[in-house]
């Protein structure tokens, strides 16, 4: 489970307090699927950085599994984020000297975790079973984010945080990677968190929050 209790988080510009999160509380069970919707500048990037321990809080505590944030420095911090959390961006984030089966093998090699798919397994599932070995400028927009998927799913780590991955795809596109998501999601039961801007697409997940006024709110989209 994924715990956020009584999270504060400010920001400091050019002298002036900026307060994020006063007192931000939220639970999601472990292997759930949710979408996070909400207006231009009302943190949700922020939020996903905290929950990845990128970013510090001012104060609370957020627990992953058995794991508080609070307690760990930040070189704990980053080696806990390689083996158990994995991200697709907005930007696809691909090397480009690298070959698909090179940048899908990439969190494997860095954070020595067990996988939980072969390589060409996993981009059999994504549908770039036969682009094993072309580099990412030789793929589409779409073709690139599925890239980003199969990494994201290739080991064995309990959490995922998507941060706008459709927010450069045509719609087409976007509802496929959306698919994707849902459908390896169904096989290894981990725990997704994905930022969307767009309501429709936000239907794929278990449930849909809305931020807003610095707390989360379960909603209809």
């Amino acid at each position: 489970m994924l715990s956020i209790q009584h999270v504060k988080k400010t920001y400091v510009q050019w002298d002036t307090n900026s307060q994020i999160f006063r007192d931000l509380n939220f639970d999601i069970e472990s292997g759930k699927f949710i979408c996070i919707i909400g207006r231009s500048g009302t943190g949700k990037t922020t939020l996903l950085n905290l929950i990845a321990g990128l970013t510090p809080f001012d104060s609370g505590e957020i627990t992953l599994g058995d794991m508080k944030y609070s307690e760990k420095t930040s070189d704990e911090l980053t080696g806990f984020r390689g083996g158990n959390i994995s991200f697709i961006f907005q930007q696809f984030h691909l090397i480009p000297n690298l070959t698909v089966e090179e940048n899908v093998e990439l969190p494997l090699r860095i954070n020595a975790i067990k996988p939980r798919y072969q390589i060409d397994e996993i981009l059999e599932r994504v549908g770039l079973g036969w682009k094993l070995h072309s580099y990412p400028y030789e793929l589409s927009g779409g073709e690139q984010q599925r890239v980003a998927v199969a990494r994201a799913f290739i080991g064995q780590t309990p959490l995922l945080l998507a941060d706008e991955p459709t927010g450069n795809l045509d719609t087409e596109n976007a509802t496929k990677i959306m698919q994707l998501l849902k459908d390896l999601h169904a096989e290894t039961k981990n725990t997704i968190i994905l930022i969307t801007h767009d309501h429709e697409l936000a239907h794929f997940a278990d449930a849909t929050y809305e931020l807003s006024d610095g707390n989360l709110q379960l909603t209809n989209v």
